[in-house]
């Protein structure tokens, strides 16, 4: 192995950030955490089912030289998947700025985990009753292995703004049954990278007026194809990243 990949692998070793090192380390620690979900799905049921509204897709794939150094960039990504505050800059593109909180909004800087927060500060006009932004909640976090293969996936539904608990409405242009499903697989030496959007629909039944004229011009220029750029540019920056790191073929 050569020695970046040898320092790159002590590196991460002596900080315990190997996710599947993490994920032991949890799952020792308590075996009923709520940081994580360990689930022995299908494929198909990591994605939310598409029942209504829009779905929208995203893929980047990448093949390694071998086995061994797609183990390692596997770990690679995911790290940087959780570390949802570093989007913005891995985004090819870089438009949406992502910021990973606490249960009332908080702003945090860690690795995302079950539960958290995510407030998102997208190009146009804000949402007026939550200071301009929009916000998702990390509904599930699974790690499914075979024999065959492991997936990492999270998916964020659109939530009330968590700084005014009070508040039920949804804080999102889309309503709760959205869906964003991120999803990194490994097959033997490739790595699949996955945005998975389902039932995307405007969400305009807020109690507040200025809030759903504003959902409904957001909501129907992401519909018509203004969020393919964002989301891909994301997936395409995260796949980029590994890489470069492994000298990987896109």
């Amino acid at each position: 192995m050569p020695n970046l990949k040898r320092a790159w692998v002590k590196t991460h070793r002596h900080k315990n950030l190997g996710v599947l090192a993490t994920f032991r380390k949890l799952k020792s620690r308590n075996k009923k955490s709520s940081i994580l979900s360990i689930n022995r799905k299908t494929m198909k049921n990591i994605i939310p089912e598409q029942k209504e509204g829009k779905r929208l897709d995203c893929f980047e794939s990448l093949e390694f030289a071998s086995e061994e150094i797609a183990n390692l960039a596997f770990e690679l990504g995911v790290e940087n998947l959780r570390k949802v505050n570093h989007w913005y800059t891995l985004a090819q593109l870089p438009a949406t700025t992502f910021q990973l909180t606490g249960g009332y909004g908080t702003p945090i800087n860690r690795l995302l985990e079950l539960h958290d927060y995510i407030r998102l500060d997208i190009p146009g006009p804000g949402l007026p009753s939550s200071g301009g932004y929009d916000w998702v909640h990390v509904v599930t976090l699974t790690l499914d292995k075979t024999d065959d293969y492991k997936v990492f996936a999270l998916t964020l539904k659109p939530c009330p703004d968590p700084s005014h608990p009070g508040d039920k409405n949804t804080a999102h242009f889309f309503e709760g049954i959205s869906s964003s499903t991120f999803l990194i697989e490994q097959r033997r030496n490739s790595i699949l990278f996955q945005y998975a959007g389902r039932n995307e629909i405007i969400n305009v039944d807020n109690e507040n007026f200025s809030d759903n004229v504003r959902n409904y011009l957001v909501g129907l220029a992401a519909k018509i194809g203004a969020s393919y750029p964002q989301w891909k540019s994301l997936i395409k920056g995260m796949a980029h990243a590994v890489a470069k790191e492994f000298n990987a073929r896109l």
